[in-house]
């Protein structure tokens, strides 16, 4: 409880999930609201994934990190930096296919509803994943690729039941263990800023 922040049934959820056991079986009966909140953890999960796959197969995003930003492939992979396609709905008919409903995308705020239709929330960005202290991902900051003064350069995950900008520290998951040992936490502006701290 102490080392990850949670409270105790927050430590017992973790603990089981590193175990590999599943709590529903002592429950009794199933909870909806655990459940659900479980298929969005899963849902942006699974966007991790996509977007780390559409990194690698684009040069421009890959080039920005690498030559601009000064990463090395560790730190990348690291923080699971992604790319975000710029069609209209990549991300949503790759959720489809692995069995998320809209719903369950516009409720974990990978998709937004626009003109009756769900469409990707993000679109040609650098993707940065943001995770819950624990290190799951709950959501993302996306930056701009290219310079669109019309365009915010960053926009992040909307609050969502996983997501919420006020008690998300991004970083800590990977820095608690070291604040806990040193004693003190250097905070920096930016996302990209504590990756470089990171690395450097």
């Amino acid at each position: 409880e102490e080392v990850e922040g949670l409270d105790f049934k927050g430590a017992l959820e973790l603990l089981a999930r590193k175990a590999g056991v599943d709590l529903t079986q002592f429950q009794g009966k199933s909870n909806q609201s655990t459940d659900q909140k479980e298929r969005l953890y899963k849902a942006v999960e699974t966007a991790v994934g996509f977007y780390q796959s559409c990194l690698l197969k684009n040069n421009l995003p890959l080039k920005y990190l690498r030559e601009k930003r000064s990463y090395e492939k560790q730190t990348i992979i690291d923080f699971r930096f992604g790319y975000s396609p710029n069609g209209r709905n990549d991300l949503n008919v790759f959720l489809k296919k692995k069995g998320f409903t809209d719903e369950e995308m516009l409720k974990s705020g990978l998709c937004i509803k626009r003109d009756n239709q769900v469409i990707d929330m993000f679109r040609n960005r650098i993707m940065i994943p943001l995770s819950d202290a624990s290190g799951r991902p709950v959501g993302f900051t996306a930056r701009q690729l290219s310079e669109d003064k019309n365009s915010p350069k960053y926009i992040n995950t909307p609050a969502t039941i996983l997501y919420d900008k006020g008690r998300q520290l991004f970083g800590m998951s990977m820095a608690k263990e070291y604040v806990r040992k040193s004693g003190y936490v250097v905070v920096v502006e930016g996302n990209l800023d504590v990756v470089a701290s990171h690395q450097a």
